[in-house]
């Protein structure tokens, strides 16, 4: 059975970025290419369809669906090849109709042709261009974070990355099977354009490089890093954008965060919590020393006070130590909602706390206003309308330190 009698299992399948969407066209159809070029060796998926779908209040268009493949080639089959979701390696896994597969370094273009469920016969092309990768890289990032070419992981952890295949600085796409391996390595692409692997690492550290047979450089390395291998440990606090303010006993948290030289893995190790003002903070059971988790701990407050806390891994020495100033603070007056800059007010020059103690409002031409910020290591507190500077039978407020 011939490419041009085959139906597709999910019709309509976008991959990548399409040009011809953009004229909207309602009788315009698509057929997918890749982002950059598409490396020699990969596969990647194709897609195609009605090149104007319908939906949203300025979109006239109606969608149709493909009810017939008339045509889908490659103008030369030795720089692309066409083929069904079945040939793929991945055999049954493979979720999509068809995909390209980059066979020799070059330029051709991919020509579909299907007829539409409302009679029409479309047709579209796109060009692709096979290059050969020069480099593979490994990427691992954390979130937002740069990319690090160096994979951390804890011993017997495992870890994830995204290796890049690049050709005279340019990102190519596709899925590359075996394009590198290292003891511990698996593949987890799946059905995916990207190429994904996973890192089992040992038990013991050690640091291992990636090796590859089709590409002249590659660039990662993988490393197992135990306790010993943690060299400093940053801590700072949850409430960094209010401070630390208490009407009663509660719970301090902390987050930490662990570096092996001068790189941080994506997931830290679980921390010693160490506290050397028992009577400001300590344990959530009062102890002076206690097990916190891959982002940190929590510290039990009991009055104010600079809490002093280190950090160490199990069992070993304090590698940072840093103090938080925690206030207890007076609950606001009876009646008085925390107020929102701009709300209505009702007594001239009144003064409050605002959202998180963070700054003292004003009660100005009959709305809240912001009159001042507290510092950083200050809190808005609530004083009685007896003292200096305060309106007569309104809320009074002002910045402090610890007292």
């Amino acid at each position: 059975m011939g490419l041009t009698s085959l139906v597709p299992r999910h019709l309509g399948v976008l991959v990548g970025s399409v040009a011809s969407m953009l004229a909207c066209n309602d009788r315009g159809a698509y057929v997918t290419g890749v982002n950059g070029g598409l490396a020699l060796g990969a596969y990647h998926s194709l897609g195609f369809g009605d090149a104007c779908p319908g939906g949203g209040k300025i979109n006239f268009c109606s969608t149709e669906g493909v009810t017939e493949i008339l045509e889908l080639r490659s103008d030369d089959p030795d720089i692309v090849e066409i083929l069904p979701g079945a040939k793929h390696p991945l055999g049954a896994l493979a979720t999509s109709s068809y995909y390209m597969l980059g066979k020799k370094d070059g330029k051709t273009a991919l020509f579909f042709r299907g007829r539409f469920n409302d009679g029409s016969v479309r047709d579209a092309s796109v060009e692709v261009e096979v290059k050969h990768a020069e480099l593979l890289r490994l990427a691992s990032a954390c979130g937002s974070a740069p990319a690090e070419t160096n994979l951390l992981v804890s011993t017997g952890d495992t870890g994830t990355f995204e290796l890049e295949m690049l050709a005279g600085g340019e990102k190519l796409s596709g899925w590359l099977p075996g394009a590198v391996t290292a003891e511990g390595l698996t593949d987890t692409s799946g059905n995916s354009d990207i190429n994904y692997y996973a890192w089992q690492a040992p038990e013991t550290p050690i640091v291992r490089a990636l090796e590859s047979t089709l590409a002249a450089k590659v660039v990662g390395t993988l490393t197992a890093y135990g306790p010993d291998q943690v060299t400093s440990i940053d801590i700072s606090s949850r409430d960094t954008l209010f401070p630390a303010a208490f009407t009663a006993e509660g719970s301090f948290y902390i987050y930490t965060q662990i570096h092996v030289g001068d790189k941080s893995p994506c997931r830290s190790l679980p921390v010693e919590i160490h506290s050397s003002a028992l009577s400001v903070c300590s344990g959530p059971a009062g102890e002076a020393v206690w097990m916190g988790d891959a982002y940190g701990g929590e510290a039990r407050v009991h009055a104010e006070g600079n809490c002093v806390l280190a950090a160490s891994t199990p069992g070993g020495k304090a590698l940072s130590s840093k103090s938080f100033p925690l206030f207890f603070v007076n609950a606001p007056p009876t009646g008085l909602d925390v107020p929102g800059f701009g709300n209505p007010c009702t007594i001239e020059g009144a003064t409050a706390c605002s959202f998180g103690y963070g700054s003292v409002g004003v009660c100005k031409s009959g709305h809240w206003m912001e009159k001042l910020t507290c510092s950083e290591n200050q809190t808005c507190d609530f004083v009685p309308q007896s003292s200096k500077g305060c309106v007569a039978g309104a809320s009074c407020a002002v910045c402090r330190g610890l007292w």
